[in-house]
């Protein structure tokens, strides 16, 4: 390997930089060491400093190629690392004697487990993934490598949705969701080379497009008092278990998830590379295997990027806080932008190859809604322009045109720069159609603030954001309606947000 890239590489990239020389364009020359530049600007030059100059081709080969393989490979590493966060926030909550989730979780959460999380959403989890606070989770890691799975719906009345994804956090498959078609039955997810035959009292197959993926059921809760145990009851009825316990075979005994260790620097490409091969993206799979050609290294072989030339690993090491800034450019400017500086995003989690997107959607959110499900308009910028930050006060004006044009409900809420609900000890977070006693105006419309401090009289009208600091407000409208879905009309319902300096008082 190392011989590889070293002729391909280094001999072959820093020929072509002497021949280019001559035709160089100023604006695209990058910064180099001052050995490089004496290198350009001289024919009489010495072995040192050809080597120099390798160097640094070497060090940009492998800082282009460690972006485009992070952004490639983040969904599959977040997919893995969750898997830690899930299970010590489960641990958390138990050592500190909150009954956040269900008892089956009190002993480690397992592969193939639905984990219930018996209330709404709120600070005390640290997710880092703009949980909603309009429904109770219930999330679960699927592994169909050993055998398939059955997942039973139960009849539902109430908004519900299941999303299934594969191992980079793309969509799969959806139940409930619009609650026009009754989903009630048992469902079979296999892996995708899967050749057998549907049992007896399976609605129907569902073929991964991984062996690993990820499940979560969603239940609206209504706030109405009482609602949360109806919701609990409900949750009870789902079920997830092996195609053998469905059958009466045997009995379930997937593992406890394993701790994946947190890879840092060079080590996150030890792991990316480990779980690219172990669940494969059959769609660009050929991409990435292309990039990591440029490295030297082969589909097949067995590599450690510690081995990797110095030069090259200096350049991959540089990559990973720059793909991470790449990213969360794009998590500020997802989709396009409306003229009152929503992001708007017609598409959401079916990324259809947008490779982009697929790590965008990972790291903000974790796995994104399709936008038939639900549209989730968010924005860091006010009307100017301007960065939305905690030490400003801002209103947002709906007329009575613009409100409600969701089919099951909306909300907005505040997020920090860490993608993390503003802690509240009253569990306040956000401004919905099922918020009790919203003050409307005289003409219909609605004022929603946001500001850190409540505003007197008017707290079921205000989302609370950071005291300071960036953040990020999201407007999740869950079933919309054809006017947000059409592009010709979408923004006609996107008031935007305004800076207020006025004192506030009923």
């Amino acid at each position: 390997m190392k011989k590889i890239v070293k002729h391909i590489a280094v001999a072959g990239l820093a020929i072509l930089c002497f021949q280019c020389k001559e035709n160089a364009t100023p604006e695209l020359e990058t910064k180099s060491t001052p050995q490089v530049e004496k290198v350009r600007s001289t024919s009489a030059v010495s072995i040192e400093e050809v080597k120099a100059l390798d160097n640094e081709a070497k060090r940009q080969l492998g800082e282009n190629i460690g972006i485009q393989s992070y952004i490639y490979s983040i969904p599959v590493v977040r997919e893995m690392l969750f898997r830690n966060k899930f299970s010590a926030m489960v641990d958390k909550a138990i050592k500190a004697n909150r009954p956040m989730f269900s008892k089956n979780a009190n002993d480690g959460v397992n592969l193939n487990e639905l984990v219930h999380l018996r209330l709404l959403t709120n600070h005390h989890l640290q997710t880092g993934v703009t949980p909603n606070v309009d429904t109770q989770y219930s999330p679960a890691f699927i592994d169909v490598s050993e055998g398939p799975v059955v997942f039973t719906v139960p009849k539902v009345e109430r908004y519900y949705s299941v999303q299934i994804t594969d191992a980079y956090l793309e969509n799969v498959h959806y139940f409930g969701g619009t609650n026009k078609e009754d989903y009630e039955g048992n469902y079979l997810l296999v892996k995708p080379d899967w050749t057998g035959k549907k049992p007896a009292n399976i609605s129907k197959v569902i073929k991964m497009t991984t062996d690993i993926g990820f499940l979560v059921l969603r239940i609206l809760n209504t706030t109405e008092k009482g609602d949360t145990k109806k919701v609990v009851a409900l949750q009870d009825q789902f079920k997830m278990q092996s195609l053998d316990a469905f059958l009466g075979k045997k009995k379930d005994n997937y593992p406890v998830l394993a701790k994946e260790k947190m890879p840092k620097g060079i080590e996150f490409y030890n792991s990316m590379l480990k779980y690219v091969r172990a669940y494969p993206d059959l769609k660009n799979d050929t991409h990435f295997w292309f990039l990591m050609k440029q490295l030297g290294i082969d589909k097949d072989e067995k590599v450690d990027f510690n081995e990797l030339d110095s030069s090259i690993k200096e350049g991959l090491l540089a990559a990973l806080p720059k793909a991470k800034e790449i990213l969360s450019w794009k998590a500020r400017t997802r989709g396009y932008k409306s003229s009152s500086n929503w992001n708007i995003d017609h598409v959401g989690g079916s990324y259809n190859g947008d490779i982009m997107a697929r790590a965008e959607g990972a790291v903000q959110g974790f796995v994104v809604h399709d936008a038939d499900q639900c549209q989730y308009f968010h924005t860091y910028y006010d009307k100017a322009g301007d960065p939305l930050l905690g030490s400003n006060k801002y209103v947002i004006n709906f007329s009575k045109d613009q409100l409600h044009q969701a089919k099951a409900f909306w909300s907005i809420v505040a997020y920090d720069a860490e993608y993390n609900l503003v802690p509240r000890e009253d569990y306040h977070y956000a401004v919905s159609d099922r918020s009790e006693g919203l003050k409307y105006n005289d003409d219909g419309s609605l004022t929603v603030y946001l500001q850190s401090e409540e505003p007197e009289g008017l707290k079921n009208n205000w989302v609370p954001i950071p005291k300071e600091g960036i953040f990020k407000l999201n407007f999740r409208n869950y079933i919309p309606k054809e006017t947000l879905l059409n592009p010709e009309t979408v923004e006609k319902y996107l008031p935007p947000v305004e800076k207020n300096d006025k004192d506030l008082k009923l």
